[in-house]
């Protein structure tokens, strides 16, 4: 039986992850459990799959008999060191979550990675400290998760390209003239999924989309020119992969984000999902459309720019997306501030997490100035 940690498991990729090990028993033993403050939900959590340890990131905990309490990021750090286990999952959300990816990865542990900003923001650095601790990291977002299973037993030089496909968001075909009347309710409408305010506004304005080409570029090592994106507002298709030949292969499904995670934790668990059903299925693809949504144009920029100009579009777009959440600015005013963050110049390499740190500070001090 493999013995997991999941970080954030009181998030939706947490709780989707516990419930597949409920109702399906699947062979996993949770030893190691954290959230950020919903310590009672927590504690509930770890007596039911009888945790080990457990810790809260942002705020404290009594003494509790018979299980391990740690409390803040370098408690977190302690919890997996103490901790005997096989894989960390890690769903925490947003820049936070890369000090528990590193973590994770310097105790020896492979890595069932949620938390794009890990790649986002520490870039090619996250991979080298996986190789010095002969760790894995294994994708969990749905699109790189299937572009992870197409391309197994595929050569390199056979792929030709990857296609991340996005539903498009609740603004697929809204006007650009009407985006000033755009209210957070209705930014968080998404069609399709059921995520966190901070992914599913990203996912209004496609910045989490943006987010995922910069991830695929370091998950897969392809340039900015080897990937596409293509809106698919079904989401049925999760991503696909064109090859030299002009063969393109998809992994499709409903959307489901059991199959991802438990994929990622260790593969061939039967029924996992429910069996996409064809019957009057109808499905649509089209261009995005850069203009109206720019922060995914910012993307390939970026990837071409290099230097720390992704870690700096991630603190840009954290800030300006709590902002927007709170009603302090407009939806294209969000835009428009990432947009200026990036005019500045981010040409230093991210090489330590104190590098990181500081890169991080100064983005986020130069966004919270436009707002």
């Amino acid at each position: 039986m493999k013995r997991i940690i999941i970080l954030g498991c009181t998030g939706s990729i947490g709780t989707t992850t516990l419930q597949a090990i409920r109702s399906k028993a699947l062979p996993f033993k949770v030893v190691g459990l954290s959230s950020n403050t919903r310590s009672k939900e927590l504690l509930s959590l770890a007596h039911e799959f009888q945790a080990e340890a457990i810790c809260t990131t942002g705020s404290s905990l009594s003494g509790i008999e018979g299980i391990k309490t740690y409390t803040g990021f370098d408690g977190l750090e302690e919890m997996l060191y103490s901790l005997e286990a096989d894989m960390v999952l890690n769903a925490i959300a947003g820049f936070e979550g890369l000090k528990a990816s590193l973590s994770a990865l310097r105790c020896g542990f492979d890595l069932a990675l949620a938390n794009k900003e890990s790649v986002v923001c520490a870039g090619s650095y996250l991979f080298d400290v996986a190789k010095q601790y002969g760790s894995s990291i294994i994708p969990v977002d749905s699109e790189h998760s299937a572009i992870w299973e197409l391309l197994k037993g595929r050569a390199p030089s056979s792929i030709s390209s990857l296609i991340l496909t996005a539903s498009g968001g609740p603004f697929r075909t809204l006007p650009k003239k009407d985006f000033a009347s755009i209210t957070v309710e209705k930014a968080l409408a998404h069609p399709t999924w059921n995520m966190g305010k901070k992914i599913t506004i990203d996912s209004a304005t496609l910045a989490n989309k943006a987010l995922e080409v910069i991830e695929a570029s370091y998950l897969f090592n392809v340039a900015a020119d080897k990937i596409e994106v293509v809106i698919h507002p079904e989401s049925i298709v999760h991503s696909m992969v064109r090859t030299i030949d002009g063969a393109v292969y998809a992994q499709m499904g409903n959307p489901d984000m059991t199959l991802p995670i438990i994929n990622a934790l260790g593969a061939g668990h039967a029924s996992l999902v429910s069996p996409l059903d064809f019957t009057d299925l109808t499905l649509h693809f089209s261009k995005p459309d850069y203009e109206r949504f720019p922060l995914l144009s910012l993307a390939f920029s970026i990837l071409r720019r290099g230097g720390s100009s992704a870690l700096a579009f991630n603190a840009a777009d954290e800030i300006a997306v709590h902002a927007f959440l709170k009603g302090a600015i407009s939806y294209p005013k969000m835009i428009e501030v990432v947009q200026r963050t990036l005019e500045h110049a981010w040409s230093e390499s991210v090489g330590s997490f104190e590098e990181t740190l500081a890169l991080d500070k100064r983005a986020r001090n130069i966004a919270r100035s436009y707002l």
